[in-house]
């Protein structure tokens, strides 16, 4: 009969091999509030490395959108339009090009925000 610490190695051996260990790092995200009042974007300007993913938050109970002026107004090409996003929901992009990308809610076209996207890495990601 195998002795006490044998199966008790071979139980937390057992167990542990069943647990899922993270392959790849989640990038951090710049994080971006939905409000229901002014600035209605929290921060209104935000910016980012090239890459470097976003994230929207909609802690309000109302439904909102994040969308790149340029889907409306077509002076470009269309970067971003999240679509309706719920109450408690999210809307993240993995990354954008550098440039300049001002947005807006397509329900509530008083919430306006920038985000200013550079092709090299900011001083706190370095």
């Amino acid at each position: 009969m195998p002795a006490k610490s044998t199966i008790l190695a071979v139980a937390t051996v057992g167990i542990l091999s069943g647990l899922a260990w993270p392959t790849e790092a989640t990038p951090p995200y710049t994080q971006i509030i939905m409000e229901d009042g002014s600035p209605y974007f929290v921060p209104v300007t935000a910016t980012i490395a090239s890459g470097s993913p976003i994230r929207w938050d909609n802690p309000t109970p109302t439904h909102h959108t994040v969308t790149h002026n340029a889907c409306v107004d077509e002076s470009g090409p269309c970067a971003f339009d999240s679509g309706t996003v719920a109450p408690g929901d999210t809307y993240t992009l993995p990354g954008l090009p550098p440039g300049r990308y001002p947005y807006h809610c397509r329900i509530h076209p008083i919430m306006r925000g920038v985000l200013t996207v550079t092709d090299a890495a900011l001083p706190s990601q370095l």
